[in-house]
């Protein structure tokens, strides 16, 4: 049976807004599934309310039109400290998230349906105390099929931290609470440290971790990408897992309109036009052959010009070149500069885009 990489990308984001929505929009045409330890928990707007003059609070976490956001029921004193994106492009496998097994702010277990089959993937933030493991312990009975659990599990142990030389105690929960989901620990492809610590006296670690099925073809493949950490002080995690191919919608090519592509691309196709000797047709054969011959110009630039795009509902997207650019001139440099000019960009798209959508609705119902 034909298999298809499912990709999870799972980050710790210490609450940072814009990170948050930096990797929704980075990785929306490269991940199924998104796995978020701490993120941020904010005031979105205040609603109409019958009691509150002022309005009651709404509470919410990052969102995007290209992900379905999973999140336990919000509580502003005991805020969400994991949530979980799926990719609209996959929507076919029915994701949901089953409170029923475990319903608690530090964990997520996501179900979703390959064929009859159901499989459960687990996001995870255990803090210092390790909350998420007691959490475990005492619901795994209630879990059934696993094929991923990943997260960040704040603990440190020579297992999978050689600059660490001895054994947590809770390292053996953990075992305990694996081998019962069928895991194993999958050390990844290019291993490394995961968490930098800010101050100079405190030692950096290896707290990111994953566990996977042993008798998956992506065990042991999974991958660090320390390029995309910053602003976190953690590492992402690239993650896959093989389910069928014929449930995944494909990628399709596209150019944005009114892009730098599209004009290249009309270019290409004038210019290489203008180059067609179109003197000699005489018969069939010969228009056969220039009509083959524009189809080609077509088709080249078509294909020099276009990028991968997944299909979802959503046409239109905020995201622009000025967005990328600072982006890219921030992981180039590093600075608190460069990521405020980055904020910045971020914020005159969204709103540029939004009063747009705005003026294109009104505009619309006159």
């Amino acid at each position: 049976m034909n298999k298809h990489d499912l990709v999870i990308f799972s980050q710790n984001v210490r609450k940072n807004k814009s990170l948050t929505d930096t990797i929704l929009e980075m990785q929306k045409n490269n991940a199924n599934i998104i796995f978020i330890q701490e993120p941020p928990y904010y005031l979105v707007r205040r609603i109409p309310s019958h009691t509150n003059p002022d309005g009651d609070p709404l509470f919410g976490t990052s969102n995007h039109p290209d992900w379905t956001l999973f999140i336990n029921a919000p509580d502003p004193a005991n805020p969400p400290r994991v949530t979980t994106y799926i990719n609209k492009c996959i929507a076919k496998l029915r994701f949901s998230l089953r409170l029923n097994l475990i319903n608690h702010r530090d964990i997520n277990v996501i179900a979703f349906h390959d064929h009859q089959d159901t499989f459960l993937i687990i996001n995870v933030y255990s803090d210092s105390n390790q909350t998420a493991l007691g959490v475990l312990c005492n619901n795994i009975r209630n879990i059934g099929t696993t094929i991923m659990m990943a997260g960040d599990f704040n603990i440190r142990d020579s297992d999978w931290d050689p600059s660490y030389h001895h054994h947590h105690t809770q390292t053996n929960d953990l075992m305990i609470i694996t081998d019962s989901l069928g895991l194993e620990l999958s050390l990844p492809s290019n291993p490394g440290l995961t968490r930098f610590a800010d101050n100079p006296w405190e030692a950096n670690s290896v707290l990111d971790l994953v566990f996977l099925n042993p008798n998956d073809l992506w065990f042991g493949q999974n991958s660090l990408a320390p390029d995309l950490r910053k602003p976190s002080d953690h590492v992402s995690l690239i993650i896959r897992v093989g389910i069928n191919e014929e449930n995944i919608k494909t990628i399709i090519q596209s150019i944005k309109k009114d892009s730098e592509e599209e004009q290249d691309f009309i270019d290409e196709i004038r210019a290489n036009i203008k180059l067609l000797d179109t003197r000699g047709i005489t018969d069939v054969n010969a228009l056969q052959n220039i009509v083959n011959q524009l189809s080609s110009i077509y088709s080249n630039a078509w294909s020099k010009f276009s990028k991968p795009k997944r299909i979802t509902r959503f046409s239109k997207e905020w995201w622009n070149q000025e967005c990328m650019n600072s982006l890219n001139s921030y992981q180039r440099l590093g600075d608190i500069t460069s990521w405020k000019h980055y904020k910045t960009k971020v914020q005159e798209a969204k709103c540029t885009f939004f009063d747009d959508k705005i003026f294109e609705i009104t505009s619309s119902n006159k």
